[in-house]
């Protein structure tokens, strides 16, 4: 794994070396050390405060999202044919890492309430169910062409077959 201090220093290193598997990409880039310094510890501090308002909520145990999700699944044969989603306004601040953890585990994916416009959360959830419905279901122009296909190729198959079997059996004197 490489870390890059700045923007044009990541993009230097795609343009001349190989693209990477994967792009962990931070979003806010403080030039001035000190400042990235009291901006990281003044989030750590309210990232506490809210942690402990977590705590006095009871949120884990809470959570009974994550619970239905897991019986969704389940019921599915943890493979569900549709995109399951952790759809909250609160869980990022409120939840614990396990929660979080529990979450990934069953391969939930984020969807934040109100921190996207209804359109862009549409096109979304659009987006993952045309993925889903691609990758597990067989639309019936998909199972029309492979079964043409295998015809077909079973056709050319027992074609050669009988032309093979039937020198064979001239050969043979049959």
């Amino acid at each position: 794994m490489t870390t890059f201090d700045s923007p044009d220093s990541l993009l230097s290193a795609i343009a001349e070396e190989r693209p990477p598997d994967a792009l962990l990409c931070d979003i806010f880039f403080y030039s001035d050390p000190d400042e990235r310094e009291r901006v990281e510890a003044r989030v750590a501090e309210e990232a506490r405060r809210i942690e402990g308002l977590g705590v006095e909520l009871d949120a884990d145990n809470s959570a009974d999202g994550i619970g239905l999700i897991q019986r969704v699944r389940e019921q599915f044969g943890n493979a569900p044919p549709f995109p399951i989603y952790a759809y909250t306004s609160k869980g990022p601040y409120l939840l614990h890492r396990k929660s979080f953890d529990e979450l990934e585990g069953l391969d939930a994916r984020w969807l934040f309430k109100n921190k996207y416009s209804p359109q862009v959360e549409r096109h979304c959830i659009i987006k993952d169910v045309a993925q889903f419905r691609e990758r597990y279901q067989w639309a019936p122009r998909r199972v029309w062409s492979v079964a043409w296909r295998t015809g077909l190729v079973t056709a050319v198959l027992g074609a050669l077959l009988g032309v093979l079997l039937d020198r064979l059996a001239k050969l043979a004197g049959i």
